[in-house]
C-alpha cells in the first residue's frame, strides 16, 4: 500500500477547508437533508478537478457516524453494502472535527492510518478490508464514503 496511484495502492487524499466547513455549517443549521445534494455536487466538482479517479455515472455519497469503545469489524471496500444496495467504495474522507483513524488490512499486513479533518483514503479497485478505528477518546467519527453501486 502506498500513496502512488495504481491498481493495488491506497492513496491519501484531502478536501479543501471550505468544503469541510460547509459540511459542518449544514449540520449545525439542521439543513443536511436539504443541502446535502448541493454539497455533494461541489464535492464531485472538486474530484473532477483533481482527477483522482474516474467518477462513475452512478456515484453515491453517504455520510456515516459511528461511535463505540472498540474498533469496528473490517469490511471489504469492493462488494460493500450501502443504503441503496451493494457496490464498491472508492474513497472515504474524515468529516470529523478531530483526527480519526482508519484501519486497513490487505494480506499479510494490517495498518492504521491517522487522518486529519478533511483527509481521506482512495481505495484500489481490487479492494481492501477497512473500517474506522478508535482513536484516543474520540466518541464519534463522521466519515464520508464515496462509492458506486454494482451493475451486476
Amino acid at each position: 500500500m502506498g500513496a502512488a496511484e495504481g491498481e493495488g495502492d491506497v492513496a491519501v487524499i484531502g478536501i479543501p477547508g471550505h468544503l469541510l466547513k460547509r459540511w459542518w455549517e449544514l449540520v449545525e443549521s439542521d439543513q443536511v437533508s436539504t443541502g446535502f445534494e448541493s454539497w455533494a455536487r461541489e464535492m464531485v466538482e472538486y474530484f473532477e478537478y483533481k482527477s483522482w479517479f474516474a467518477l462513475p455515472p452512478d456515484i453515491l455519497m453517504e455520510v456515516v457516524a459511528a461511535g463505540g469503545k472498540h474498533d469496528e469489524e473490517l469490511v471489504t471496500s469492493n462488494r460493500m453494502r450501502f443504503a441503496n444496495g451493494v457496490g464498491r467504495a472508492l474513497a472515504c474522507i474524515n468529516l470529523s472535527d478531530e483526527n480519526a483513524a482508519i484501519a486497513l488490512k490487505r494480506e499479510p499486513m494490517r495498518i492504521r492510518i491517522i487522518l486529519e479533518p478533511g483527509e481521506g483514503l482512495m481505495f484500489p479497485a481490487s479492494g481492501v478490508r477497512w473500517n474506522r478505528s478508535m482513536l484516543n477518546r474520540s466518541e464519534l467519527a463522521v466519515t464520508l464514503i464515496i462509492g458506486s453501486l454494482s451493475t451486476d
